[in-house]
């Protein structure tokens, strides 16, 4: 009896082996089954735009007992984003110096882990670390535009162009973009000071860099116009002789037809406003604004406001042919407003409502219409129906206002303001006005 007791105990043991594989099967599998609803809640989450949820849902998922290297560097940066910089830190802290991980493993590691000092506002550690992994040049790339980015964050412009330039072989086209904001923010600099060489030097290497920028011509207008704010002896000599010049042809015109006198009034006019910007300047601004309408038609709010200053004299007929250009090249509302009104006041009401008309029916538009009562409500002789069109004027005036006027196709954010970089994405040149029924 003893001996067959003796026998089965084999038979036992791979009894046990079986239950206990068994066991660990059907625990391993629970465990995978958990790890995989935790993954499809997250991307559920996700789909619904519950980020936070989804965010949990990640973590919990990539945070198993036997994490791999790729899942505990993703884990670190859900921290990050999620706002958890110490823990992200830890992580990849505790990444990079693992000496069981490969060489490049750990490089990964500690570009993540010079994000979370960055994020953290940490900005000397990620320095450190970024410029000893700028020099490893399977890492070059990312560590430079990394490095790019943090002199971004402290405004240091010259040494985030300094890196830049040094690694323009590999950052590409997008580099050259952002290289010339920088130098469009130095020229803004100089500009609080007036040093208007520094700030001509700085957009002639931003245009360098990026010859089709609409931010630095719109620069280029405001360095000519402050300059010649600031210093109003640039009034040059042959600008004084023109206007003397026509000043003696409306004598020696006095007794022409009326035609003539009509054309010699009218370059009187001019000569009256070249006092006020000479010619070569106010050629100048007007081939700028020319150029900016052409590069991007969203802007005719901008280019409207340079021609504003660029004339004293509405009644330059100058100053309505630019307009009308203006006009032509970005369909601009508030600068069909302004050509209207200069109509109205210098030539014709009626045509300036049949103008006015014409575009609306063309391009409707709030900011015209509201236009087109204020001249029609001039237009009524009975002062009740003048108050009510009035009134109506009011609120569509107050909706216009309530809008925001300027719009990021990158992440969508709207804003009353206009910025050359996106407040909520960082990104630059992404901001533009938005052409719509309530806006330009």
């Amino acid at each position: 009896m003893f001996e067959l007791l003796f026998l089965l105990l084999p038979l036992a043991a791979a009894y046990g082996f079986y239950m206990g594989r068994n066991s660990y099967k059907d625990t391993h599998a629970r465990s995978k089954t958990e790890q995989t609803n935790k993954y499809l809640h997250g991307v559920d989450f996700l789909l619904n735009n519950d980020k936070e949820k989804a965010m949990d849902e990640f973590i919990a998922y990539l945070d198993s007992e036997h994490p791999s290297f790729e899942s505990t560097l993703a884990l670190g940066n859900l921290f990050r984003q999620r706002g958890e910089v110490d823990r992200a830190i830890s992580l990849h802290t505790t990444l990079a110096h693992n000496e069981h991980l490969e060489p490049y493993e750990c490089e990964l590691a500690q570009i993540e882990l010079a994000c979370d000092f960055m994020s953290a506002g940490l900005l000397d550690r990620a320095e450190e670390l970024l410029q000893f992994i700028v020099e490893i040049p399977r890492q070059r790339p990312a560590a430079a535009k990394l490095l790019v980015k943090l002199y971004e964050q402290e405004r240091d412009f010259s040494r985030a162009i300094a890196v830049g330039l040094e690694h323009k072989d590999i950052l590409g086209a997008d580099n050259l973009l952002r290289l010339s904001h920088y130098y469009c923010e130095l020229c803004q600099q100089a500009l609080v000071t007036s040093n208007f060489k520094e700030a001509k030097s700085h957009l002639s290497a931003a245009l360098n860099l990026h010859p089709s920028s609409v931010r630095v011509r719109l620069l280029q207008a405001e360095v000519l116009l402050k300059e010649l704010q600031e210093n109003p002896a640039s009034l040059s000599a042959s600008a004084i002789a023109e206007a003397s010049a026509a000043s003696e042809a409306l004598k020696n015109h006095q007794g022409a037809n009326t035609t003539a006198m009509a054309m010699t009034a009218a370059a009187a006019a001019s000569t009256v406003n070249a006092l006020a910007m000479p010619p070569k300047v106010l050629r100048q601004l007007l081939k700028l604004v020319s150029e900016i309408a052409t590069l991007d038609p969203s802007t005719g709010i901008f280019c409207l406001e340079i021609l504003k200053r660029c004339f004293v004299n509405k009644a330059d007929p100058r100053y309505r042919e630019a307009l009308s250009e203006l006009v032509t090249k970005t369909h601009s509302a508030a600068a069909t407003v302004e050509l209207c009104l200069n109509v109205a006041q210098n030539s014709s009401r009626d045509d300036a409502e049949f103008m006015l008309l014409n575009a609306i029916k063309e391009r409707p538009n709030i900011k015209l219409f509201s236009t087109y009562m204020g001249m029609r409500a001039q237009d009524l002789h009975h002062e009740h129906e003048s108050e009510v069109i009035l009134q109506l004027k009011s609120i569509v005036d107050a909706q216009i206002a309530r809008t925001n006027h300027y719009h990021c196709s990158h992440c969508g954010f709207d804003s009353s303001m206009m910025f050359w970089q996106c407040p909520s994405c960082r990104s630059w040149d992404s901001i533009r006005p938005q052409q719509s029924l309530d806006s330009d």
